[in-house]
């Protein structure tokens, strides 16, 4: 039976093949970003609702807007490539802010209001098992976020209400093909690729995929689900 569920950072990249795996299972997708224009263009596409907001705002009246959901994806992102001489307060605290404190007040303000089973799912980075140089704010804060995961997991159990995550590896997407100074496109392409052991880069629908199995499996609670390539087994 379908299920309502709400994608934060649904507009484009990775939000976009959650949509789409969760709508061909029947799910009633709502999906929350920040920019109106293509947010609006993405749920016409996937027949989602629309709804602007910031999780980084207040949750109370994000679900108020929103209505009952069974389920939430945490997806709403941040990249920024951060080596240690760049390192500034407002680089750690805007990634900390998007990463963890945003899925964590919506998370408990969604557990307050919900009756029944259902479930979070965090969209998290195998960079947070494996950090990169350059990657240690957004390492941190995915690593953070994997904590938080599996303390709702935990504490939300009683009430069968599940909490796991998704560590993909690297997935085209417009915020991770954003270009950086010096680079030399087709030999980031070649060496991205062959952290891979399967041979290519992800794709969204790989990630929705495996969202739409967590969503749908009521035995598993507090996992982080690779979904990768084997690029951690490698």
């Amino acid at each position: 039976m379908s299920s309502p569920v709400l994608i934060t950072g649904g507009g484009t990249g990775l939000g976009q093949g959650i949509a789409a795996a969760l709508r061909a299972r029947g799910h009633r997708v709502t999906l929350l970003g920040r920019r109106a224009d293509p947010l609006r263009a993405a749920a016409e596409a996937l027949g989602c609702r629309a709804v602007v907001g910031d999780v980084t705002s207040d949750p109370e009246a994000i679900l108020d807007e929103v209505g009952p959901v069974d389920h939430i994806v945490h997806n709403a992102g941040l990249y920024l490539h951060g080596p240690l001489p760049a390192w500034t307060a407002a680089l750690w605290r805007e990634l900390h802010e998007v990463t963890v404190l945003g899925p964590a007040l919506l998370s408990a303000a969604w557990a307050a209001r919900q009756i029944g089973p259902g479930s979070l799912t965090f969209v998290s980075s195998t960079l947070a098992a494996r950090p990169a140089p350059g990657t240690g704010p957004y390492a941190a804060a995915k690593a953070g976020q994997l904590g938080l995961m599996q303390a709702l997991a935990v504490e939300l159990a009683p009430r069968q209400l599940r909490s796991n995550a998704v560590l993909p590896g690297v997935v085209p997407t417009p915020m991770t093909e954003a270009p950086r100074g010096g680079d030399d496109p087709q030999a980031r392409l070649a060496a991205l690729t062959a952290l891979h052991p399967l041979g290519r880069l992800g794709q969204p629908s790989d990630v929705g995929e495996a969202v739409a199995y967590l969503i749908g499996a009521p035995w598993v609670t507090g996992a982080a689900l690779p979904v990768d390539g084997g690029l951690l087994a490698g």
